[in-house]
């Protein structure tokens, strides 16, 4: 009989197969890191996982400053290459834990670091892998692949107005001709106004100021909702374009 050929061919580029693949293995990569990340966390932090130990929470991270932030600079990087958890969110904890500045700091450095490996994975994999995680529509939506010309100043934008996609953003963004350094560049203080807005509402929680804090997250949200309008708009004007 006849023995058929198909079974052992090669996926061709352009084959779901091919991008779900390379998809599959980077995210399991990236679930390994995350278990480990967890494991340490709470072997460390285990007798503080409650707000009743804030306090002490706050006065181990101030004693062991160095471990603490390094474990929080993973959890950004880690949270910038799932792009599931809302960045936000790491942003509020960080404020809580490390003060608006300082969380401010390690949030930043971690969606650097975050992002510079995501452009590494796109450009190492291709469009096919950003496709097996992203819808196609959605990305060819995208005003930065529609517009090279001003690509740049619509990068340094989106990543300055507070509510914009940013970690769906870095994966398309790695589908261009923008270098990594140019990308740092760019994105690194238009990011500095919309974590900070983060990292001081947390910080307000940090101390017991409720009030306050909720003043600072109703104004970010109201901030966010228009920017993300904003960016729909320029969505919009770009596809007819």
């Amino acid at each position: 009989m006849r023995k058929s050929r198909t079974s052992n061919a090669p996926q061709p580029e352009n084959s779901p197969t091919y991008s779900k693949r390379y998809a599959a293995t980077v995210l399991s990569i990236v679930s390994v890191l995350l278990c480990v990340l967890a494991a340490v966390g709470a072997i460390l932090f285990r007798d503080y996982f409650s707000m009743d130990n804030l306090d002490r929470l706050q006065a181990f991270v101030a004693e062991h400053w160095i471990v603490g932030g390094l474990l929080f600079v993973a959890v950004c990087i880690i949270q910038v290459v799932i792009a599931l958890i809302p960045g936000e969110a790491v942003e509020i904890a960080a404020g809580v834990i490390f003060g608006a500045w300082g969380g401010a700091l390690l949030c930043l450095i971690g969606a650097i670091l975050g992002s510079i490996l995501v452009l590494l994975l796109v450009r190492k994999f291709g469009r096919k892998f950003v496709e097996a995680l992203y819808p196609r529509e959605k990305i060819d939506a995208l005003p930065i692949l529609n517009n090279p010309k001003r690509r740049n100043a619509l990068i340094a934008l989106l990543f300055f107005i507070p509510g914009t996609p940013k970690d769906l953003l870095t994966y398309v963004i790695g589908l261009t001709d923008v270098s990594i350094r140019q990308y740092v560049l760019l994105t690194t203080v238009a990011r500095i106004p919309s974590i900070l807005m983060s990292t001081v509402g947390g910080d307000a929680f940090g101390e017991g100021k409720f009030f306050k804090g909720l003043v600072i997250f109703g104004a970010t949200a109201l901030v966010s909702g228009a920017g993300y309008l904003i960016y729909l708009l320029i969505q919009k004007k770009s596809n007819k374009k």
